[in-house]
């Protein structure tokens, strides 16, 4: 294919690009193949472009959607963690989200250890936007960071995010269970996460791009 040379701008085009990770519905298609569980190597192969070029455009998508701001009229959420690995199995690795009762739709999320320190970081973003209730399960953790008279621990009160925790296992692949495709790096894991929680904002992100 030639290639033409602009004196006014000083660099080289083509009138068409044979190769398909130029196309402009590319990063539409990428996060559309992400939230339906599709791995890189197989977004590679379906789209036809190299296995690295579907990682960098993963992660430009994730760096285009700006998280949410967490309403300040909502009554209740409901916050719980999800286990996986990064990298190898011996590496644990913890997925803690929280969503509204009311929308089920996700807030925040924060990738991490099981620790008091990465649990504060998200419950002190719930509690500072003036939730009345923080529904938790029964982990000790909370107790130290959720005032009393706005925590509410049992088994039966996160029934809507254990089940999206399902849905989780279900659509993404890296999150299932007894797998070994899991995520190889934590940044790989919070960009998949990101678009898939908050893929209503995909197309405003890739538009951007």
């Amino acid at each position: 294919m030639q290639r033409l040379y602009c004196k006014g701008c000083k660099k080289f085009q083509q009138q068409a690009y044979k190769y398909k990770a130029c196309s402009k519905d590319i990063n539409e298609s990428i996060g559309k193949l992400v939230c339906e569980g599709v791995g890189i190597r197989s977004a590679a192969r379906i789209l036809g472009i190299a296995a690295t070029t579907v990682m960098k455009k993963i992660k430009a998508i994730a760096a285009s959607i700006a998280k949410p701001a967490i309403p300040m009229d909502r009554k209740c959420f409901e916050l719980d963690e999800l286990r996986t690995f990064v990298r190898r199995k011996r590496n644990e690795c913890w997925v803690a989200y929280a969503i509204c009762s009311h929308t089920k739709q996700v807030v925040d999320f924060i990738v991490g250890r099981r620790s008091k320190r990465t649990l504060k970081m998200i419950t002190g973003t719930l509690l500072l936007s003036g939730v009345e209730t923080v529904k938790t399960d029964k982990l000790n953790i909370y107790k130290s960071l959720i005032p009393a008279e706005r925590h509410k621990a049992s088994a039966y009160c996160i029934n809507s995010i254990e089940r999206n925790n399902l849905n989780l296992r279900t659509h993404l692949k890296r999150l299932s269970r007894k797998t070994i495709c899991f995520s190889k790096s934590r940044e790989m894991l919070e960009a998949c996460l990101k678009i898939y929680f908050w893929k209503n904002k995909l197309l405003s992100g890739v538009h951007q791009r």
